[in-house]
């Protein structure tokens, strides 16, 4: 994420290179005879014209900062073979002290007469430090008739994926 900003800002700096007037370009009195600049840049000017100096000051945070840098990860679950698998993923962002989003999902994959079936993921442990997902699959085999499919045997299992603050992760089977 930071290398496509970084990347963006310098194709928009080579695109549109910015423009500025320097005290060195102009004199005080064309800078102050300019008529097409805004009331604040006007300022920003006269203060420059003046000798304005800034001073130092105190920084105080705020109330409601945000940590300046996010990472995002995936949590990934794989059973099976490339005959039958399940795979149960969440992916999520985090900042270092918390779990600021989390995005589960499940894939499934067979070759006949496997099967191998998604029956759902959802969230029960929520939490600022940490979040845990619970994940059911279905694997099987079977045999297609005229008549609709018939179920030679099915297995159930439930994975569980719990996603941490600091971008760990950990998964397991019941």
């Amino acid at each position: 994420m930071r290398k496509a900003a970084v990347l963006l800002l310098s194709v928009g700096a080579l695109v549109a290179p910015m423009q500025a007037a320097s005290a060195d370009t102009l004199s005080p009195a064309q800078l102050e005879a300019r008529t097409d600049l805004s009331a604040s840049q006007q300022a920003a000017i006269d203060s420059f014209v003046a000798g304005s100096t800034v001073s130092a000051g105190a920084v105080k945070p705020s109330s409601n900062a945000v940590a300046l840098t996010t990472a995002s990860r995936r949590a990934s679950y794989y059973r099976g073979s490339f005959l039958m698998w399940t795979r149960d993923n969440v992916d999520f962002g985090f900042d270092w002290t918390r779990v600021n989003w989390t995005s589960p999902y499940q894939q499934s994959g067979s070759v006949f007469p496997n099967v191998a079936r998604n029956k759902g993921i959802s969230k029960y442990y929520d939490t600022v430090r940490n979040d845990r997902f619970r994940a059911a699959n279905t694997i099987g085999a079977g045999v297609v008739t005229p008549w609709g499919d018939v179920t030679v045997y099915t297995s159930d299992f439930i994975h569980r994926l719990s996603v941490n603050h600091d971008g760990a992760w950990s998964a397991w089977s019941d």
